[in-house]
């Protein structure tokens, strides 16, 4: 059987200096225990990705009802996903069964979050406050996100991983600081459970995505395109 150590050694350094503060010193260590427990379990790296996008999907769909229990256990539901995101990749390393497949279905799995986490926080907010318009604010920044992440995996392919993870590296560390697996999930939670009293939380954090979204997604693409088009050169 597998031990701790191991769960923790598995993970490598280019992870670990890519990983933002939350991932590091939460998401990981809380990823070590559930890690073990679905290796005692026998499941597959692939079967914690499948299981991981239930909790996207199903958190987000419960985050968007109105009262209180439904949207909370919604957002506990999201903040599970994010240490399952760490959990299928321990998974695939400590068994040696990383494949293209568990890849590209990690990844897929992950953009379906992404989606749920930003369409879900507008419904929320539209049932409490009756603003239509919230909902094209939080439509318009999931689709920047994806946007940025598919102009990514496209320079990836035409530059190789290790040049296109160099030339975006400040980003990735910033978006996983303060994005879906950073301390946005987090916030869900803390300003739900605040919203009686405190309405700007949640709108804060809207406004800031919406910002950092649109802007990464344009300073994204107008630097890969740069890189791009040197490396054609």
């Amino acid at each position: 059987m597998y031990t701790f150590k191991e769960i923790i050694d598995s993970l490598p350094e280019n992870k670990k200096r890519a990983d933002g503060l939350w991932t590091k010193f939460v998401l990981r260590p809380f990823a070590v225990p559930f890690t073990y427990l679905a290796l005692k379990l026998r499941l597959k790296a692939n079967t914690v990705s499948y299981l991981s996008v239930v909790f996207s999907i199903g958190g987000g769909i419960l985050f968007c009802m109105k009262g209180f229990w439904l949207p909370f256990w919604g957002a506990v539901m999201l903040n599970m996903f994010s240490i399952l995101d760490c959990v299928d990749g321990n998974v695939a390393r400590v068994t040696k069964t990383a494949s293209p497949w568990g890849g590209w279905a990690d990844a897929v799995m992950g953009f379906v979050a992404y989606c749920a986490v930003f369409l879900s926080m507008g419904v929320y907010i539209y049932l409490r406050t009756g603003w239509w318009w919230i909902l094209l604010v939080t439509g318009l920044t999931s689709s920047a996100n994806l946007l940025a992440r598919v102009s990514y995996q496209a320079y990836k392919n035409i530059v190789g991983k290790s040049e296109a993870e160099n030339a975006v590296s400040l980003e990735q560390k910033l978006a996983e600081t303060v994005g879906i697996t950073g301390f946005m999930m987090p916030l869900l939670i803390v300003f739900h459970c605040i919203w009686d009293k405190w309405q700007w939380g949640m709108f804060g954090v809207t406004a800031f995505n919406l910002t950092f979204y649109i802007g990464g997604c344009l300073l994204t693409i107008v630097k890969l395109a740069r890189k791009a088009g040197y490396a054609v050169r």
